[in-house]
């Protein structure tokens, strides 16, 4: 409970925080630009709705995806979530329920993030909604590269709308996104803990542009792959 009580504080100063309010003005920019406003300009032109499950096939797209994985160290910039009150706060309840607490709160922020990103994605289709479990016409017909280009906007993956269902791709992302924002917020809140307060957003920046580098160029990785659609 001391923990939970912990994790709730964090929480607590969300509100009005414009750091947070950046990461996700940040994450509408970047899924809007060549995505989901040029979705919204074919429905509109052909006056037809698109299924609201956009949300994999944005955080798929490969020349996108790094600047997805930023928002986490934004987001978990201030790692390991010391002010002036947090030492009173560790000497009262001990320094190992505390930092269970704000473990928790990672994990517990991380979810927040991802259904947000899920949230904005559909949000923004708005009000173009199909609510089908299929991916519909709109989306096969813009997988194809020609039609993609004439309306301006990233390619989409066709390899995610025949493998996968929707609610399928959508679990699988969503996952690997809270998971991987959970690693990254534990890897700043560790380092920034042992080490210094620099350590943390370089490290993390470190594996995030490291990823991204693997996925781009390592094309006879036998991993990239599985990095790439799952």
């Amino acid at each position: 409970m001391v923990s939970l009580r912990c994790t709730i504080n964090q929480l607590r100063k969300w509100n009005g925080n414009l750091r947070i309010i950046m990461v996700f003005l940040l994450f509408t920019a970047y899924i809007s630009t060549c995505f989901v406003l040029n979705i919204r300009s074919f429905c509109e032109e052909y006056n037809v709705s698109c299924s609201i499950w956009l949300f994999p096939l944005g955080i798929a797209m490969d020349n996108r995806r790094l600047w997805v994985m930023i928002l986490p160290i934004l987001l978990f910039c201030d790692a390991p979530f010391l002010d002036e009150h947090q030492p009173f706060q560790i000497i009262r309840i001990g320094r190992m329920p505390w930092a269970c607490g704000e473990i928790l709160y990672i994990f517990i922020a991380s979810a927040i993030f991802t259904f947000g990103c899920f949230a904005i994605t559909a949000f923004l289709l708005f009000p173009y909604w199909d609510f089908s479990m299929e991916w519909g016409k709109v989306l096969h017909t813009l997988a194809q590269p020609y039609l993609s280009m004439d309306y301006g906007m990233d390619a989409i993956s066709s390899t995610i709308l025949y493998r996968y269902t929707t609610l399928q791709a959508v679990a699988l992302t969503a996952v690997s996104l809270w998971m991987i924002t959970a690693f990254i917020g534990l890897l700043m809140f560790f380092c920034n803990l042992w080490l210094r307060q620099e350590f943390g957003m370089t490290i993390a920046g470190f594996f995030v542009g490291f990823s991204h580098f693997i996925e781009t160029f390592g094309v006879n990785n036998p991993f990239n792959y599985r990095l790439r659609y799952v």
